[in-house]
């Protein structure tokens, strides 16, 4: 197993901005294994080609697009942006809509509530399929090299794919990537992320963390995403060592008192909410249970694998992955970690737009594996 650390300020030379595919999209709608239709576009570069990367999104309601960004710029819009990249490469781009959500809709009109909440852990496996099918049939897209791209859960549904024992893409590439369970995420989530930002903020290591640690560090940790140093400013000016602790205890047990609620709950309701529904509850409910972790299902399928992480990521640590991951990828996995880059490598912890050299070198990667 490789491992590489690139300073993302420094990444390679800088590049142009790719030109916009050179022919129109195509258009395609695919029924998953429950009937449900699920539509999308492949982005064809100039040549015709026999490449593509199929975009598997993480969670929330996206379409295509995945529009996951502040800058209020059109790059905001992560997979647009990067399958201009990868099509001014010669390479096809494949995105779709999550079920229910409607593509360059107001967002009044985005979802068709009778369709979005019926997501579930195994129908966003089957939609990923259908897409995956298309793409490699002779009446689809009939291409022969694929690159399956997934951010954050979007690898989850790529694992759970490999799992049941579809064919093997050419590659995979992980962007934020879940490895390690569903279970173990969520808690760290709910119940360590803080706790363990504190101690990272503690950069002379005496277990105290004063205001002036926090105001100093806090950007470069798990939970900046939040956007503000306020939670960890204490009224007396510091943490001690066993306020630090106190932290996670107090989140472990309301972490443990919400999976009791959570779990309480019929899974065939909708989550979160009948207005905006984006799943089944047990959807939700499969992330306080399942305790397989991703990595365990993606080593199902034996070819090369990069994935690609911030050390401010907010929802995916590296650490954790690569814990997670261990020797199941043998010498089939490159791990890169991005200084100061967050969960889609951008300089927010969670949101994009994706550092533009990032996106470059991510887009160069899927091509070569297709060459």
């Amino acid at each position: 197993m490789r491992t590489r650390f690139a300073i993302a300020t420094l990444a390679c030379a800088l590049m142009t901005s790719p030109a916009s595919a050179q022919t129109p999209p195509r258009p395609f709608s695919v029924a998953s294994a429950d009937g449900t239709m699920i539509n999308g576009q492949a982005d064809l570069p100039e040549r015709r080609t026999r490449a593509a990367v199929v975009f598997v999104a993480g969670t929330g309601l996206f379409d295509r697009d995945a529009r996951f960004g502040v800058s209020g710029t059109p790059r905001d819009l992560v997979f647009a942006d990067l399958a201009q990249r990868i099509t001014a490469r010669g390479v096809a781009a494949v995105r779709y809509d999550r079920r229910g959500v409607r593509h360059g809709a107001a967002p009044a009109e985005m979802l068709d509530v009778s369709v979005s909440g019926t997501s579930t852990v195994e129908t966003q496996r089957d939609d990923l399929a259908a897409v995956y099918n298309w793409t490699r049939a002779r009446d689809g897209l009939n291409v022969r090299c694929i690159v399956l791209f997934g951010h954050s859960e979007g690898l989850l549904h790529i694992s759970r794919l490999a799992a049941s024992g579809a064919p093997a893409p050419t590659a995979v590439i992980g962007l934020g990537g879940l490895l390690e369970s569903p279970l173990s995420i969520v808690r760290w989530q709910a119940a360590e992320r803080d706790h363990d930002s504190l101690l990272m903020m503690d950069v002379d290591g005496d277990g105290r963390v004063t205001n002036a640690e926090v105001e100093a560090n806090w950007r470069r940790t798990p939970s900046s995403f939040v956007n503000t140093p306020a939670p960890f400013i204490q009224p007396d000016g510091e943490w001690s060592p066993e306020e630090v602790a106190m932290v996670a205890t107090f989140q472990r047990q309301s972490y443990e008192a919400s999976r009791t609620q959570v779990l309480a709950a019929s899974g065939d309701g909708v989550f979160p909410n009948e207005q905006t529904p984006m799943a089944r509850y047990s959807w939700w409910q499969s992330w306080f249970v399942d305790d397989v972790s991703a990595a365990s299902q993606l080593a199902h399928w034996r070819v090369p694998m990069t994935f690609h992480y911030g050390t401010t990521d907010s929802q995916t640590p590296y650490a954790r992955q690569r814990a997670a991951a261990g020797d199941l990828f043998g010498d089939r996995a490159t791990f890169v970690v991005h200084e100061g880059r967050g969960h889609s490598l951008g300089e927010h912890a969670l949101l994009g737009p994706m550092d533009e050299a990032l996106a470059d070198r991510i887009a160069d990667e899927a091509a070569a594996a297709c060459d």
